[in-house]
């Protein structure tokens, strides 16, 4: 063994220590994730800060000082991360500098067919991207007006 503190060039007591540092920090990461696994096991899509939050009053109690920083890292480290999930579209923008026009229908009630349209539009995810959808329908009937593009 003489060799190997030899060769880094650092003394006996130093490579033991350093030995004893690195076994102590394994012991209290497999803590870590073992305590990871137990709150997966009841909520399993906590994601990584509420997980530090829970775990935390227990590490304090262990005396095992982990930063959620360097939590973050254990747990990307071992695969642990939740994903996060992809935000739908966002189809209205109703904050900006733009004029609005005022709803002139918002009290009108179509008493016949053809008296008032509305139209929306939705987007579809496909495989090959996202599809949009416009539908122009008859308030009156709720039909739809049979136009084709």
């Amino acid at each position: 063994m003489k060799w190997v503190y030899q060769c880094f060039g650092i003394s006996k007591q130093a490579f033991y220590k350093r030995l004893a540092t690195h076994q102590k920090s394994n012991q209290q990461e497999q803590a870590i994730l073992n305590l990871v696994q137990q709150v997966r096991k009841e909520m399993p899509k906590t994601g990584s800060l509420k997980l530090y939050k829970h775990i935390k009053p227990v590490l304090v109690e262990k005396n095992i000082k982990m930063g959620r920083d360097r939590f973050y890292l254990l747990l990307r480290r071992h695969r642990l991360l939740i994903p996060r999930t992809k935000r739908a579209h966002i189809t209205t923008n109703s904050k900006h500098h733009f004029y609005k026009y005022p709803n002139l229908v918002k009290q009108f009630i179509p008493q016949a067919a053809e008296q008032l349209w509305v139209n929306d539009i939705t987007y579809i995810k496909t495989d090959g991207g996202n599809a949009y959808l416009a539908l122009v329908t008859d308030a009156y009937s709720k039909k739809n007006n049979g136009l084709q593009n």
